[in-house]
């Protein structure tokens, strides 16, 4: 088939829209994912009868230049309800046209989390339904049968509202092969999707074990402008960072995650296939500031007479403003994103080390982006006691342990004390430090939180006591004859130095 001849090709033709999938009569193509952890279409031939189908739904293998005949009209727009403004990535414009739909009995379909907060394409029909689906989703969706249900809502004669990537929507289209009046279809200014397998250990690895109440890639609680993700727990309390500051949200907005095909993007302007643009005005204060109060202003471009019909209708204040504020302020509405010139060394890294996803993202970003790019010896030293150290911890299936290390290994070690968990749910890892007078002890258990205590006997024994300590691993540079570790023997805990250079 023509869509495998093409993934042979070129890996980043195929965006994963899944319209292949959807459109195949005899259900024998598979969304499979491959090393970097993106779905593509796998084909059963043992099924396939050869209709082609799939070739003639696949939006990249029947792309076609759009030359516009004129510029689409651009607006901001903020939501009067203060409630769902805040609860919005920007300015609650897409609740505004999703509520439009389900007043009049309709469908909206879109991203949301599943139970383990896999991010899915599913459906809202009331409103409680569609808090699933507000707020951006940093992670390409899995789009399941979303299409065919699509169909069968629109041909039963009601309105939907589908959102999703400007690929999904193109997915879409060629997907129903013709319009609908009663299909509102609303794409993103989309800057790319970071892959879903890194995305699922990283949550995981963030709550450590803890029930998840809620995700928020766009939490306003510090505002807007300065907008964090924010993973709220049941019985601890939260975890937000700043998109700058985050592991995750680091890798994806400098480019170091994204599907192939987000950096070679067919379908921004004028290639979109959407009926409704919706995205951030960012730069808001400089050309519509009455709309600028750092609560959130969308932006939203309209491709269509549909798309107009429909916004005309929703219940938002907003104002025209230039088609010039995009490229000044929105680039990536026109242009795709540029991967990380470490790109494909990163996922090297992760293929060789599937079993370390969080690893390797330390590798990049444990420090400042613009220090990392020296000590390649070192950082390829840090992934192989990663390895090393997983191993033997495989073995032992103990209660808690602790690893303590020289003050250069100290940041490395807890981070994987900190991934180890992940593999061993019924024990914890902590690291320590001994410096002169004092402990600096490393609680990776629950959320990371570093603590000191004085240096004595009892300290350390209450210590272990507490967290259920029963042995100290000792990095094999240390030398036994340390005064620190003098101190830990007198501790009563057993020692085991622990070679950190052993081989996988």
């Amino acid at each position: 088939m023509q869509i495998e001849d093409m993934i042979q090709n070129n890996r980043a033709d195929c965006s994963g829209c899944a319209a292949c999938k959807n459109i195949c009569p005899k259900n024998c193509i598979t969304m499979e994912r491959d090393a970097e952890g993106f779905d593509y279409p796998k084909i059963n031939h043992e099924l396939c009868v050869k209709c082609g189908r799939c070739d003639a739904t696949c939006p990249a293998l029947n792309f076609k230049q759009t030359l516009p005949n004129k510029l689409p009209e651009v607006f901001v727009a903020v939501n009067p309800d203060a409630k769902t403004r805040r609860h919005s990535s920007s300015g609650g414009t897409f609740s505004a046209l999703a509520e439009l739909i389900l007043n009049d009995g309709g469908i909206v379909f879109g991203a949301g989390f599943d139970e383990n907060w896999r991010v899915v394409h599913t459906s809202a029909e009331n409103l409680d339904e569609l808090e699933n689906l507000r707020g951006s989703k940093y992670v390409q969706s899995q789009i399941g049968d979303v299409y065919k249900r699509v169909k069968v809502e629109l041909e039963s004669g009601r309105r939907v509202l589908f959102s999703g990537t400007p690929c999904q929507c193109a997915g879409l289209k060629n997907f129903l092969g013709k319009d609908y009046s009663t299909l509102l279809t609303v794409d993103i200014i989309c800057h790319g999707t970071p892959s879903p397998f890194l995305w699922e250990n990283y949550v995981e690895y963030i709550a450590q074990g803890h029930d998840i109440a809620g995700v928020n890639f766009r939490s306003k609680r510090f505002g807007w402008v300065t907008n964090h993700l924010e993973i709220n727990f049941y019985d601890c309390g939260y975890y937000a960072k700043a998109n700058g500051h985050d592991l995750f949200l680091k890798h994806f907005l400098h480019g170091m995650t994204e599907r192939p095909s987000c950096h070679s993007c067919k379908f921004k302007f004028p290639n979109t296939k959407s009926d409704v643009t919706i995205g951030d005005a960012w730069g808001v204060q400089h050309f519509a500031p009455k709309f600028f109060d750092n609560r959130g202003t969308s932006l939203v471009i309209v491709h269509t007479d549909n798309g107009r019909n429909f916004l005309s209708k929703a219940r938002l204040a907003g104002q025209q403003v230039s088609f010039d504020v995009l490229p000044r302020h929105n680039p990536c509405f026109l242009t795709p994103s540029i991967p990380d010139s470490r790109r494909a060394n990163f996922f090297t890294y992760l293929k060789n080390f599937p079993h370390l996803p969080i690893a390797v993202m330390q590798k990049y970003f444990l420090q400042n982006p613009d220090k990392v790019t020296g000590g390649r010896n070192l950082n390829q030293e840090a992934m192989q006691k990663y390895a090393a150290i997983l191993n033997h911890l495989a073995k032992l299936r103990k209660s808690n342990l602790l690893l303590m290390t020289r003050p250069l290994d100290a940041k490395v070690l807890m981070n994987l004390a900190q991934d180890v968990l992940r593999n061993f749910k019924d024990s914890g890892v902590y690291n320590l430090q001994i410096q002169p007078g004092k402990i600096l002890f490393v609680d990776c258990l629950h959320m990371p939180i570093n603590f000191t205590i004085p240096a004595s006997f009892d300290n350390m024994q209450a210590l272990f006591r507490n967290f259920n300590i029963t042995e100290i691993f000792i990095d094999g540079s240390l030398n036994f004859g340390d005064d620190s570790i003098k101190f830990l023997i007198g501790c009563g805990l057993p020692l085991k130095k622990f070679e950190l250079n052993a081989k996988k």
